[in-house]
């Protein structure tokens, strides 16, 4: 399990996991069915980069607005101090089902997703 806006890698691109959505294989976990507390662990570098997790191609943490909310917080602050920067990979990214290559949304089984207009 990922957080949405965690960055799975595929064919060169970084897609956010909410993108990968299909109703099937990868699907929202429905807020009910998380337990009341829960632990996510984040593996940062100094580099965003590129790793295998669970045999899955995903990014490293990048701190975009949320590092805040985490209960260790003031230790990293600590520690790194507020300014500490990640330059992020140099990859396209993609945030929505609809901006996934056709041949991607296919090889997932993507289908319920409406097709971007060429028209203006």
């Amino acid at each position: 399990t990922v957080t949405a806006s965690h960055g799975m890698v595929l064919d060169g691109l970084v897609i956010n996991a909410s993108a990968l959505v299909n109703g099937d294989s990868i699907r929202f976990v429905p807020l009910a069915e998380l337990a009341e507390q829960f632990r996510v662990f984040h593996v940062e570098t100094e580099e965003h980069n590129v790793i295998l997790a669970n045999g899955s191609p995903s990014e490293t943490y990048i701190d975009y607005v949320d590092r805040q909310a985490f209960d260790n917080y003031a230790e990293y602050v600590a520690l790194y101090g507020i300014e500490t920067r990640v330059v992020e990979m140099p990859r396209h990214r993609i945030s929505s089902s609809r901006l996934l290559p056709l041949a991607l949304r296919e090889r997932l089984g993507i289908h319920d997703v409406m097709p971007l207009s060429r028209t203006a």
